[in-house]
């Protein structure tokens, strides 16, 4: 039997930090990453593309995704579901582990990628697929990889946030526990140390914004280990706080005092996030005996619509 390829892409039509900032950004976008769809050679004979919405109530961008549905694509179809907001938990990892639990038993290969990233160079998905089959102990091509030396060096200022490592590691714990996060610290620490055991060990393991490609075998022993593919189910204080609006409130000592604690809840989900998240999405196949590979040929690869240029140049 003909075995089934797919690319999930996670999707939200709400305000963001970065490009795109809203809904109609994110209209724009997602038009030109199926136009990019459409007319990029995967090097395989079918892929569908799945996009999974983080549905947040945001009607026009639910509404386009709907208009796309069914539409043919290079070698596939586009198919599109909406997942429940769950006061925004999960986030586009949360997006992934639903494509996989609705889906699993009619794909073999799986690619997952934010909405805000397009991969630009043909062949990229056959050539993905020839690595897993040819190294047995590889479990994920990793098509942004990130090195555990320059993501948590000390000072370095790539880092996952602006602050430096020494300072994360004095004050994240009782931010945790002030925001009322404690139930995740232990496995928060847990990963952390096996992170600092891969760095000593001298390996690749983090593929950047869970960029990349694997074989549903690999998932479905995640899924037997795990539960779930990993992501946390915190919710998302962003849209509970309404950032947007607090923008009227900083003019006074009250408003400032205001917004740096809400902004300081924020940054510590999001650092939860990247930890249970982000890092552990990729992470959790050493647990399993395997390793992950960067692809080999990275250079420009990769679009990203937030920087507006092509990584790795």
């Amino acid at each position: 039997m003909k075995e089934k390829n797919c690319k999930v892409v996670s999707t939200y039509f709400g305000v963001r930090h970065n490009y795109p900032y809203n809904g109609n950004d994110t209209i724009n976008m997602l038009k030109d990453f199926i136009k990019n769809e459409k007319n990029l050679d995967p090097g395989v004979d079918n892929l569908d593309v799945i996009f999974i919405n983080h549905d947040c109530g945001e009607t026009q961008g639910k509404e386009f995704l709907n208009t796309m549905n069914g539409t043919s694509i290079y070698c596939g179809k586009i198919r599109v579901f909406h997942r429940e907001w769950n006061s925004g938990a999960g986030i586009s990892l949360g997006s992934f582990n639903y494509a996989f639990e609705k889906l699993k038993n009619e794909y073999d290969y799986w690619f997952f990628i934010e909405d805000d990233y397009k991969v630009v160079k043909k062949d990229y998905y056959i050539k993905g697929i020839e690595i897993l089959n040819k190294n047995k102990d590889v479990a994920f091509v990793g098509y942004d990889m990130v090195d555990l030396k320059e993501r948590f060096q000390e000072g370095n200022t790539k880092a996952t946030t602006s602050l430096d490592v020494k300072i994360l590691k004095i004050f994240m714990k009782p931010l945790i526990l002030l925001w009322g996060y404690g139930k995740y610290l232990d496995q928060h620490n847990e990963i952390l140390k096996k992170c600092e055991k891969l760095i000593h060990q001298q390996k690749l393991f983090h593929a950047e914004g869970m960029l990349g490609l694997t074989h549903r075998k690999f998932l479905n022993l995640i899924v037997e280990k795990n539960g779930e593919l990993p992501h946390h189910n915190i919710p998302n204080p962003r849209k509970q706080l309404e950032f947007k609006k607090l923008t009227k409130i900083t003019y006074s000592p009250k408003g400032f005092i205001l917004k740096f604690i809400l902004y300081n809840k924020y940054f510590v989900w999001y650092w939860l996030h990247a930890v249970l998240g982000e890092i552990e999405f990729t992470r959790i196949y050493y647990d399993l005996g395997f390793r992950i590979e960067p692809y080999p040929d990275d250079k420009k690869l990769i679009y990203s619509y937030k920087e507006g240029r092509l990584k790795h140049e």
